[in-house]
């Protein structure tokens, strides 16, 4: 049998075949390459994984872009993960950044991993710094992402130390709407007195010694410290069985922003260091719910 095509027929069926793959490579879910000058294609969603904002291994966070993005009006909800500032990984985010998505929220994604701290190595304030430094990425090229400079940072028991800490330390230009802290922690001196022989550990090591011996960085790595009347809201959601953040970590940080007039609301559970899947539907409807008040999709 012979077959036969047209020159018409044949040009176009290449044309339709390049179209996909430029299509396929643009929504790539590992694009390492698009902050090198490649515009994503703003009216499909698009993921990127492990994208680097610094020269270490540690340094990489994956990008969640929602369809229809724009510079005015698309939003951020910088994720970062927990761990004891020792150990955790983004992936802790993923199955949350999914549901979102299935839920076509407006929202870009920024999932990050920063250094963690070993015995004697990437001691405070390494966590610290790579959140300013994921920041900086993000902000200095959100027009290839094609996103608003508006975010909030949203963290779970080490990282919601990181978010808040960012969120009331580094927010000179207030791009920085709001916090949603997840069984954080908030004065670490305080905190060495009130938890765990593990957690006071983690935290001679992470800090560098003990809090006498480090009582500045202690003071600096410590949310409460930089409560101002011009602190951001802040979500804060707590256990009151939680023996590694004990409710008292919450509690006096809701006294110090009452004492500055700041606004914050505050989701108590009947639970331990985690979100107990019983109030998991309920927890994470208020945390977007306050997202969605702060930081309103456009």
């Amino acid at each position: 049998m012979t077959l036969s095509f047209s020159l018409k027929e044949t040009l176009h069926k290449w044309c339709m075949l390049f179209a996909f793959v430029v299509l396929a490579v643009s929504c790539s879910r590992d694009d390492n390459n698009l902050p090198g000058g490649k515009l994503p294609l703003t009216w499909f969603p698009a993921t990127y994984l492990d994208m680097a904002y610094g020269l270490d291994s540690m340094q990489v966070m994956d990008i969640y872009l929602p369809a229809g993005r724009s510079a005015a009006k698309t939003k951020c909800i910088v994720f970062i993960h927990g761990g004891a500032w020792t150990w955790g990984d983004k992936s802790d985010f993923t199955g949350i950044i999914d549901s979102l998505r299935k839920a076509h929220t407006p929202y870009a994604c920024f999932n990050i991993n920063y250094r963690l701290s070993g015995i004697g190595k990437n001691q405070y304030p390494r966590g610290e710094d790579d959140v300013q430094k994921a920041l900086d990425y993000i902000r200095k090229n959100r027009a290839h992402f094609n996103v608003s400079e508006d975010l909030v940072l949203l963290g779970a028991s080490a990282g919601a130390q990181l978010a808040v800490l960012q969120a009331y330390k580094h927010n000179q230009d207030g791009h920085i709407k709001a916090a949603v802290s997840l069984y954080g922690v908030y004065d670490l001196a305080a905190l060495y007195t009130q938890t765990e022989t593990a957690i006071q550990l983690v935290l001679t090591n992470v800090m560098g010694g003990v809090p006498a011996v480090k009582p500045l960085e202690y003071y600096a790595a410590s949310p409460v410290n930089f409560v101002t009347a011009k602190s951001v809201p802040v979500f804060i959601l707590y256990g009151m069985l939680d023996k590694i953040a004990p409710p008292a970590q919450a509690l006096e940080f809701m006294l110090k922003l009452n004492a500055e007039g700041v606004t914050y609301q505050q989701a108590p559970y009947p639970m331990e260091h985690e979100i107990a899947p019983v109030f998991a539907k309920d927890a994470w409807g208020k945390a977007f719910a306050f997202i969605n008040k702060y930081l309103p999709a456009g």
